[in-house]
C-alpha cells in the first residue's frame, strides 16, 4: 500500500528516449514525451515551462541549421531523472557546432545593430543549471540539467 503523502507517483520510468525526424512539426512528439516525463516525476509547471522553452529552441535550431545540405536526417532526445534533476540529452549527427563557444548576443545594442544569433542560446544558459557539448562518433551532444524540486501530486492524479 501506498503512502498517500508520498511525492513519487507510484510507477515512473527513470529515463525516456525519443527519436524524431529533422522536421519541424516534429517537435510536437518532443514536446509531449517531456509533458508525460515531467508529469511522472512530479515536476513543477514553471520548471516544466523551462525546459519547453529550451527544447524548442535547441531543437529547432538544430533542425534548421545541423544539415546545410537538406535530406531526412534523425535526432534524439534522452531524458533522465534522479530525485532532485532532470538530465537531457539531445544528439544529432549534423554538422559539429558547439553553441556554448558561439559569441555572447550583444543585448545592449539596439536590434539592427546587433549581429544576429546567440540570443537562444543565451536564454537557455539561464533556464536550466547545467549546460554542456561534446562531439563523440562524428555526432553533437547537447547535455542539458535542471534541478527541481517534486510536488506532491494532487489526489485526483494518484487515483488515475
Amino acid at each position: 500500500m501506498r503512502d498517500e503523502n508520498s511525492a513519487v507517483p507510484p510507477y515512473y520510468e527513470p529515463s525516456k528516449s525519443f527519436t524524431i525526424r529533422n522536421e519541424i512539426g516534429e517537435l510536437a512528439v518532443l514536446r509531449a514525451g517531456l509533458n508525460r516525463f515531467c508529469a511522472e516525476h512530479c515536476v513543477a509547471r514553471d520548471t516544466l515551462t523551462r525546459l519547453q522553452v529550451v527544447l524548442d529552441e535547441i531543437v529547432s535550431n538544430i533542425i534548421k541549421y545541423a544539415w546545410p545540405e537538406g535530406g531526412t536526417h534523425e535526432l534524439s532526445m534522452t531524458m533522465s531523472a534522479d530525485a532532485n534533476s532532470i538530465r537531457i540529452e539531445i544528439v544529432d549527427d549534423g554538422r559539429p557546432f558547439n553553441p556554448l563557444t558561439a559569441p555572447e548576443p550583444e543585448l545592449d545594442l539596439p536590434g539592427g545593430e546587433r549581429r544576429p544569433g546567440g540570443v537562444g542560446i543565451h536564454i537557455t544558459k539561464q533556464l536550466v543549471d547545467d549546460i554542456a557539448y561534446f562531439r563523440e562518433n562524428d555526432c553533437n551532444h547537447m547535455l542539458l540539467t535542471k534541478r527541481y524540486e517534486r510536488r506532491v501530486p494532487s489526489r485526483d492524479s494518484q487515483e488515475n
